[in-house]
C-alpha cells in the first residue's frame, strides 16, 4: 500500500500535540469512559482513542488492543490525520489501499471507522476508532453517533484538568523518561514518579497556603488471590482495582504504585473531611467491582490510611504524611480491613 502524505502543517501540528501533554502519561478515566460507552453503542471488539505523534500513534485509551503504541506510517489513522475526514472501510481486504496492510493484519482488523480529533488550536491530533475483526456496514445514524462521540472527546481535550505540579512534571520530562516513570502493568505512575509528584504538590500547597491529602491504599489479602488463582489472575485483579480507583478520582489527583499491591494517592487542595468522603467512594468502588477473569469472579477490597497536610497552619512535612498515612493503613488492616483510618 502507498502510505498517506504528511500534512502541510505537520511541524505546527506536532508542536500542538506535544503541548497537550497526552503522550506517555497515565491512563485517564475521562477517556476510558468514552471508549467503554462507544464499545457498548457499536458492539465492536476494538475501540481506541489514538494520539498521532511523529513516528507512532499512542493509544490514550483502548479496548481490545494490547500494544501501548504502534507505528504511525502505514496505519489507517495516518490517512485520517492527513485527510481531516472520517474514514469508513466496511472490509479492509476489499480496499486497495489497505488490503495488504501489515498493521491491520497484526490487529486482525477487517472493519475500520476512524474519526479525526481536533484540539482547541484546530489541529488534528488523533483519531477515535471503532474496529471489528469481521466486515460490517455502518449506517448514517451510526456515522452521526460516531461524530458526536468525537465531539465529546474533543470537549475532554479542552476541559482536561491536571494539577500544576503534574503539568510541570510533564513539561520537564520527555516521553522516554515519562515511560520510565510509569508502571507498565497498571498504566499509573511508579513509586519514583508518585513520590516526585507528592513533593511538587507539597511545594505548591505551601506557596498557596493550601492543603494536600495523602492516602495509602492496599488491596486486602492479595497474596490469597495469587495463591488461589495464580499471578496472572492476580495481575488482572489489580488492573480492575486500579480502574475502579481512577473512576472516582478527580482529573488532577495522582495515583501511583508504591509497592506490589500498595498505592499512594495524592489529592491536592482538599480538606481532611472531603478526603475521607472520597476515600469511602474509592473503597466502595473497589468492593463492588468484580473482575471476571478466565471464568473466575474475583472480588477485591482495599484498606486506606489518610493523612492531610494543611499549610494554612504552617509548614508541613509531606514525607512524614506518607509515614502517617501508612501507619493509619496498618490500623485499618488491624481493625478488620476494607475500611478507612485517619492519622491522628
Amino acid at each position: 500500500m502507498i502510505d498517506a502524505l504528511i500534512p502541510d502543517n505537520e511541524a505546527e501540528r506536532l508542536a500542538s500535540v506535544k503541548n497537550m501533554q497526552l503522550l506517555s502519561t497515565p491512563a485517564e478515566e475521562a477517556f476510558d469512559r468514552i471508549t467503554r460507552i462507544t464499545q457498548r453503542i457499536f458492539k465492536t471488539p476494538v475501540v481506541f482513542i489514538s494520539i498521532v505523534a511523529d513516528i507512532y500513534k499512542e493509544f490514550k485509551s483502548k479496548i481490545g488492543v494490547d500494544a501501548k503504541r504502534m507505528p504511525r506510517h502505514g496505519s489507517i489513522c495516518n490517512y485520517v490525520v492527513y485527510s481531516g475526514e472520517m474514514i469508513l472501510i466496511e472490509d479492509v481486504k476489499k480496499d486497495a489501499r489497505f488490503a495488504n496492510n501489515e498493521i491491520c493484519k497484526e490487529m486482525n482488523i477487517r472493519f475500520y471507522a476512524g474519526r479525526p480529533l481536533r484540539n482547541s488550536d484546530g489541529f488534528i491530533v488523533g483519531t477515535l476508532c471503532v474496529c471489528d475483526h469481521k466486515p460490517r456496514k455502518i449506517t448514517d445514524e451510526e456515522r452521526e453517533t460516531m461524530d458526536a462521540i468525537g465531539h465529546w472527546v474533543e470537549s475532554v481535550f479542552e476541559a482536561r484538568g491536571l494539577s500544576k505540579a503534574m503539568e510541570n512534571l510533564l513539561v520537564e520530562l520527555d516521553e522516554v523518561r515519562r515511560d520510565s516513570m510509569m508502571d507498565s502493568l497498571l498504566h499509573i505512575w511508579n513509586r519514583g514518579a508518585i513520590t516526585d509528584i507528592l513533593k511538587r504538590e507539597g511545594d505548591q500547597a505551601q506557596r498557596q497556603k493550601a492543603s494536600v491529602a495523602v492516602m495509602m491504599a492496599d488491596v486486602d489479602h492479595f497474596k490469597k488471590i495469587n495463591d488461589t488463582y495464580g499471578h496472572h489472575i492476580g495481575d488482572e485483579a489489580l488492573i480492575a482495582a486500579v480502574k475502579a480507583l481512577r473512576h472516582e478520582l478527580r482529573s488532577y489527583d495522582s495515583v501511583g504504585r508504591y509497592g506490589g499491591e500498595e498505592f499512594l494517592i495524592v489529592l491536592p487542595d482538599i480538606s481532611q473531611g472531603d478526603a475521607y468522603t472520597l476515600a469511602d467512594r474509592l473503597r466502595g468502588a473497589v468492593e463492588t467491582s468484580i473482575a471476571n477473569i478466565e471464568g473466575h469472579q474475583v472480588n477485591c477490597t482495599i484498606s486506606i490510611g489518610i493523612s492531610t497536610a494543611d499549610f494554612s497552619l504552617g509548614r508541613q512535612d509531606v514525607e512524614q504524611k506518607v509515614i502517617d498515612a501508612d501507619q493509619a493503613l496498618l490500623k485499618a488492616k488491624a481493625n478488620g480491613r476494607n475500611r478507612i483510618e485517619v492519622a491522628s
